[in-house]
């Protein structure tokens, strides 16, 4: 039912989640110059211009994002089932609360670790907040429709 503000909700957690996938959230310069770049698969460390070896891979933040996406997908299709809505909600915003754990453990042990002269966020590490923010007014929504409608039962 996408007339509902709840699914347009959780339709945008999830083209955030696929364009996490696909967008760098980090990265750091090295005090010999050389990038490297966080993604959500691995930690790339470029030595030319198109030429990079894998310094560490990052395989459980990949698999928590791709879970979250097609969680927030599925629960969209749930919408006779509110409760179940509101669960898969709530689970939702506990991946979607250890994404950004992981992710800020990563930067930070790999900053830590290396000899760099310059770090930087990207745009990407912002998906999981703005993610968190809407799957607290999908849940909201759910809620309020959920009210509504055990009201009606009321009223009978």
């Amino acid at each position: 039912m996408i007339q509902r503000v709840q699914s347009i909700y959780l339709l945008i957690i999830t083209i955030l989640m696929s364009f996490l996938l696909v967008r760098p959230y980090a990265e750091l310069t090295l005090r010999d110059g050389k990038p490297l770049v966080f993604n959500t698969l691995s930690i790339k460390k470029y030595t030319a211009a198109e030429d990079y070896e894998k310094y560490r891979k990052t395989l459980p933040l990949f698999l928590l994002i791709i879970i979250t996406g097609i969680l927030s997908f599925v629960n969209i299709f749930f919408f006779h089932k509110r409760l179940l809505q509101i669960r898969l909600c709530i689970i939702s915003f506990i991946l979607l609360m250890s994404i950004l754990f992981i992710m800020f453990i990563y930067y930070i042990t790999t900053r830590n670790d290396l000899d760099h002269s310059l770090h930087s966020f990207r745009l990407a590490v912002i998906f999981p907040i703005i993610a968190i923010i809407m799957d607290f007014l999908a849940y909201r929504a759910i809620h309020r429709d959920e009210m509504l409608v055990n009201s009606y039962n009321r009223i009978r």
